[in-house]
């Protein structure tokens, strides 16, 4: 990429804080048993959306003259490997070993190897394992792997002999969208051919239309894929996944597509001035993203404990101006855990392992 694209920065931070808060209302919900403020971000999990569709288009606009060139191959293993893995790896152990001392059900030892495998090296598996025991939101990081691997296969397979396994996949997954596939509940090639892979490909659609044309109306683009967007969350209902019916991926993928690369025409025409604070949360937003979860439990437990010795959980549960402060306390301790986790675990083991694997790679 020539140029760092902030604007796309921003909506990852964005977007990752959109996940936090729908997310915090479900578990401080139920930890502190109540509904909260926060159930107006029930929306949330579209940033999850956001961020297949922005991956596949950061995938193709990076590595788009890598494809069909077998050297290159080793290269993009090892980066996309370390951008995920080793930052889930730490959470993930962290969140086993912090388990161990919790009386709770669903610990790692009432799971299976090959559930813990699949879990470890991020293998497609129910999602009710890994919000139970590992981490909840690992199942989109099985779609973002499997995105990978299609992708690196490209690189590695003459593109010609490509071509008609991605168009038989993408056909496949159209057909599975409107229950044509045959296919009943085998969870694998449910998970293949899923609508959740084709935003992906919008993402790979948007860096080629960039990198191929030029349209001068970019802040129209944005502006209608604004309104798209609010469209669809104002007929998005509480506690639902669906926009009245009409697929995530019609609904938020193609008005996101449209974002991005309004977006990024805008930004490559003229430079705009963006807070340094909202291009940090962006590059935080991994690390915000992967320990949220766990850390609104924790601290969601903590707050609990230490109101319910002091003898006011009456009150919070009873005064709601203090039950929403103290879940967006909550909020503001995991995000900022998460931007420290960046800063002091994240950046470093990225770095060093980029030094250590690229210097032994050449």
């Amino acid at each position: 990429m020539n140029q760092k694209l902030n604007l796309l920065q921003v909506y990852r931070g964005i977007a990752a804080l959109l996940v936090v808060l729908s997310h915090s209302n479900q578990i401080l919900s139920h930890e502190l048993q109540q509904d909260k403020l926060l159930q107006i971000f029930h929306f949330g999990w579209i940033g999850v959306d956001f961020f297949f569709v922005l991956s596949g288009f950061i995938i193709f606009y990076i590595h788009q003259s890598d494809v069909g060139k077998p050297d290159k191959f080793k290269s993009f293993v090892f980066k996309r490997f370390i951008r995920v893995y080793p930052l889930y790896w730490f959470i993930l152990t962290t969140k086993i070993i912090v388990s161990l001392f919790n009386p709770e059900k669903n610990n790692i030892f009432q799971r299976s190897a090959d559930e813990i495998i699949k879990a470890v090296f991020l293998l497609p598996q129910d999602r009710s394992i890994l919000d139970t025991t590992f981490i909840g939101v690992s199942w989109t990081l099985n779609y973002e792997v499997f995105f990978y691997c299609i992708f690196s296969l490209l690189i590695l397979i003459n593109i010609k002999i490509c071509q008609p396994i991605i168009l038989a996949w993408i056909v496949g997954i159209i057909f599975n969208l409107f229950n044509l596939l045959p296919i009943g509940d085998n969870f694998l090639l449910n998970f293949i051919f899923d609508q959740h892979n084709l935003e992906f490909l919008l993402g790979c659609l948007a860096a080629y239309t960039i990198s191929k044309y030029r349209f001068k109306f970019a802040t129209s683009l944005i502006y209608g894929s604004i309104f798209l967007l609010v469209i669809s969350v104002i007929n998005t209902k509480y506690k639902e996944y669906d926009v009245s019916g009409i697929p995530p991926l019609v609904a938020y993928g193609i008005p996101f597509t449209l974002l991005i690369i309004g977006s990024v025409y805008l930004e490559l025409s003229k430079t705009i001035n963006i807070p340094q604070i909202l291009i940090y949360i962006g590059n935080a937003s991994y690390s915000i993203y992967l320990a949220h979860g766990f850390l609104l439990k924790t601290t969601g437990k903590i707050f609990t404990k230490i109101i319910d010795k002091l003898n006011l959980l009456h009150l919070i549960q009873s005064q709601i101006i203090y039950s929403n402060a103290l879940a967006c306390l909550i909020v503001v301790i995991a995000v900022f855990i998460g931007c420290l986790i960046h800063s002091y675990i994240e950046k470093p083991l990225i770095t060093n392992l980029r030094k250590t694997v690229f210097t032994n790679m050449t």
